[in-house]
């Protein structure tokens, strides 16, 4: 088990299943729900004309052993519809990082989101259809089974549920899949900035009708379920300004050149005096030839310096006691990047890294500049001028 769950020791199609921590508290949930509601389930099959006799299934600890088992399958249909979308993205060259499956269901975390016309629309569509294909088959399968009830309501339980949430996945509304069809549909007329933009804002006033609908028919887990699709929506929206910011960008149009470093011969008691003058939490350490040795934080040189005795708290007054200790005592691993990688990869790398940046390097070694968040956010700033300037020429 690791800090977000349990990573499954298989493969499935060759992407990695996490069971998220919310999954392994909501399954007993699910469980209970369903082997609580066994004989609501037998009289929506009767008043579709299947009779099933569920009153042997509310004896001893059958029905909760039926939970168990619908709860499973519900998660099993769910991972075939993530799985579903694994398989489309790579058909356009897309790598699946993930299958996570949590409490409001399953979510395929992809390399990336693949582009071009209705590309991402046809990756959103395949699940849905999944989802319903499942569900039609367990129903056909059901005359099958009726003589074994427990079966039969399992199945119809399933059936129902997997058409159920192919119908829901179908809302317009970012992240779900109605929402990704909606925006690759937007994508054939315009650009995939003002497609998200437009995806999101409609994503928004489905949010806000669902979570009305939730709140006055007391259901929370409509009020939940649109409060997660409301804040998803803005957050592909910001993501898509990001992404149209980078795009086309290498690190090497991005980084700050000849960023201040500092020698690993350096005292850390000067070091760390570097912070009354200096915003930054750390520094690259370079050799004489200009090669990258690692990177030093201000942090680490404070904490080294509080437990070296004789010097006062943080070792970093004016009167403290010199240690002999130097900047190579506190070197740590940088985190490098090439100048010809892409600004997007960057982003991921320091969004994924611990230092917020990353040092450029080229292929002897050598540093020729950093790239963090701060050059990001100018990047960015200066997208959102361009958009402005073209908003206003174009009015």
């Amino acid at each position: 088990m690791n800090e977000r769950g349990i990573r499954l020791p298989f493969k499935l199609l060759g992407v990695p299943v996490l069971l998220d921590h919310s999954f392994l508290l909501i399954l007993p949930l699910f469980a209970y729900l369903i082997g609580s509601q066994l004989s609501a389930y037998a009289q929506i099959l009767a008043a579709v004309g299947v009779h099933i006799d569920a009153g042997g299934l509310q004896q001893g600890s059958l029905r909760w052993v039926l939970g168990a088992i619908g709860a499973v399958g519900l998660f099993v249909s769910v991972l075939v519809h993530e799985l579903a979308h694994a398989v489309a993205a790579r058909l356009y060259g897309v790598r699946t990082l993930e299958i996570r499956l949590w409490f409001l269901g399953g979510v395929a975390r992809l390399d990336t989101m693949p582009r071009g016309r209705g590309a991402e629309a046809v990756v959103a569509i395949v699940g849905p259809i999944t989802s319903f294909l499942i569900g039609v088959l367990l129903w056909l399968a059901l005359p099958y089974v009726t003589q074994f009830p427990g079966t039969a309501v399992v199945i119809s339980y399933l059936a129902i549920t997997n058409v159920a949430l192919a119908l829901f996945n179908m809302l317009p509304a970012l992240p779900l899949d109605g929402g990704r069809i909606l925006r690759g549909v937007l994508e054939l007329f315009m650009p995939h900035l003002r497609a998200t933009r437009v995806a999101a804002f409609i994503s928004a006033v489905v949010a806000i009708l669902l979570g009305l609908y939730g709140f006055f028919s007391m259901n929370l887990l409509l009020v939940v379920l649109a409060f997660f699709i409301y804040n998803a929506g803005r957050a592909e929206a910001q993501a898509a300004v990001i992404t149209d910011a980078v795009e086309g960008k290498l690190v090497a149009d991005v980084m700050t050149t000849d960023p201040m470093t500092v020698d690993p011969g350096m005292p850390l008691e000067q070091f760390v005096r570097m912070a009354n003058y200096r915003p930054y939490p750390g520094y690259p350490v370079v050799g004489t030839d200009g090669q990258l040795l690692g990177y030093a934080r201000l942090a680490a040189a404070q904490e080294f310096l509080a437990g070296t005795e004789g010097g006062d708290e943080g070792g970093t007054g004016a009167h403290a006691t010199f240690s002999g200790a130097t900047v190579a005592d506190i070197l740590q691993e940088a985190e490098r990047i090439e100048p010809g990688e892409t600004a997007m990869a960057a982003l991921s790398r320091i969004a994924e890294g611990q230092l917020g940046r990353l040092m450029v390097t080229d292929a002897s070694g050598r540093l020729i500049g950093i790239i963090g968040k701060s050059d990001l956010i100018r990047l960015l700033r200066g997208s959102a001028g361009a958009e402005a300037e073209y908003g206003g020429r174009s009015g």
